[in-house]
C-alpha cells in the first residue's frame, strides 16, 4: 500500500467488522472509510471485505495479506514510539479509565493526586464499558487503562496486579446479628443485597449464594455499588462486598464488617492495557503512575469507624 492511512483503515475493518465502528474508532466519517476501502479494492483487485449478515468479513485474499500488513503497521508504530519524547509536565491529555463506581470511590482519589502532581495540565475521565466495548476501546486507544477484576479480558491484553482482595460481610450498625458470630447458617438465613456485576469476575459471588441455596433470599439486585450502604441502613439485609470498598464506605456510613462465612477465592484488582500501546512512552508512564499510586494506597487499609470494624480488619489482614 502506498498510502499509510489505508493500512490503518484495513486494520480497523479487520478488527471491527463494521464500516461505522471502524470510522468511529479512527475518528473519521463513514464516507472516508468507504472511500479508503474503494481505493484498496482498486489497488489489489479484490473486494477485501464483504457483508456477511450484518458484519464485514474479510475475503480469502484479505486473510492472506492481513498478517503482513498488520505486522508492517506494528513496525511503523514501534518506530514512531522510539522517536517520541514524553514530558509529563507538558502533558495536556485527557486520560480515560475503564472502571465502575467501586473503582471511582476506591482508586480514583489516589490516581488523581499522583496525576496532578506529575502532570498538572492533564485530565481524567472514566467510562463503564462492557467487556466487548472495553477490548475495542483499549485496542483503539479510546481507553488508556481498565481497572478492576476482569479476567475475561485476554486477547492481546497485558495486565498487572495492584492488590489482592477478598470479600467481607457488611451490615448496618444495630443489625440483629451485629454482635453475633456470623456463621454460615445465620448468613444464609438472612435477606441479601446483591450487586450484579456482569462482565467481571464477581459473578462467583452470586454463584456461591445460589449453590448454598440462598437464591430466594436475594431481596434486592442493583447494578452499581455506591447505593448499597443506603439500602443497608434502611433494612436488615446483608451484603457480601469487596473488603477494600467496605472499609472505604465504613468511614462514612454506620456499617459493621464481619468475616464472610462463604468460601470464596481471593481476587485481584489489576490494570489492563492493549499490546498496541505496550511500548508507547506516554502509555507506559501513565500505567506506571497508576500502578504505583494504587499499590501504595491499597496497601494501607482504610481506618474503620467502629471498634468491631477495627477488630475484623485485624482478623482479615
Amino acid at each position: 500500500m502506498k498510502d499509510l492511512n489505508l493500512l490503518f483503515t484495513f486494520e480497523a475493518l479487520w478488527r471491527d467488522h463494521s464500516v461505522s465502528v471502524a470510522a468511529e474508532n479512527l475518528g473519521v466519517t463513514q464516507g472516508a472509510v468507504s472511500g479508503s476501502l474503494k481505493r484498496m479494492r482498486q489497488e489489489y483487485g479484490d473486494r477485501l471485505f464483504t457483508m456477511v449478515g450484518r458484519r464485514m468479513e474479510p475475503t480469502p485474499f484479505a486473510g492472506q495479506i492481513a498478517p503482513g500488513l498488520l505486522e508492517a503497521l506494528d513496525l511503523v508504530r514501534e518506530a514512531q514510539s522510539h522517536t517520541l519524547e514524553f514530558t509529563p509536565r507538558h502533558c495536556r491529555k485527557t486520560f480515560t479509565l475503564r472502571t465502575r463506581d467501586i473503582g471511582e470511590a476506591v482508586c480514583l482519589p489516589a490516581i488523581l493526586k499522583a496525576l496532578h502532581h506529575q502532570a498538572p495540565a492533564s485530565r481524567l475521565q472514566t467510562v463503564a464499558s462492557t467487556v466487548e466495548e472495553t477490548l475495542s476501546g483499549l485496542s483503539t486507544g479510546r481507553i488508556d487503562l481498565a481497572i478492576g477484576y476482569l479476567p475475561m479480558l485476554k486477547t492481546d491484553i497485558h495486565r498487572t496486579c495492584v492488590s489482592s482482595q477478598h470479600y467481607v460481610c457488611v451490615m448496618r450498625e444495630g443489625h440483629p446479628l451485629a454482635d453475633s458470630e456470623m456463621t454460615l447458617s445465620r448468613f444464609l438465613s438472612q435477606q441479601h443485597l446483591l450487586v450484579e456485576t456482569g462482565g467481571t469476575g464477581h459473578v462467583a459471588l452470586e454463584r456461591a449464594l445460589v449453590e448454598e441455596g440462598a437464591r430466594s433470599n436475594i431481596s434486592v439486585r442493583i447494578p452499581q455499588y455506591l447505593s448499597a450502604p443506603h439500602l443497608l441502613l434502611a433494612s436488615d439485609m446483608l451484603w457480601a462486598a469487596p473488603q477494600v470498598l467496605a472499609s472505604t464506605l465504613a468511614q462514612f456510613f454506620a456499617l459493621r464488617l464481619k468475616p464472610l462465612p462463604l468460601t470464596l477465592p481471593a481476587f485481584d484488582i489489576a490494570l489492563y492495557w492493549h499490546d498496541r500501546f505496550h511500548r508507547d512512552p506516554q502509555s507506559r508512564w501513565f500505567r506506571d503512575l497508576v500502578a504505583q499510586a494504587l499499590r501504595e494506597s491499597l496497601e494501607q487499609p482504610a481506618t474503620l469507624t467502629s471498634t468491631l470494624g477495627k477488630q475484623i480488619e485485624n482478623q482479615l489482614s
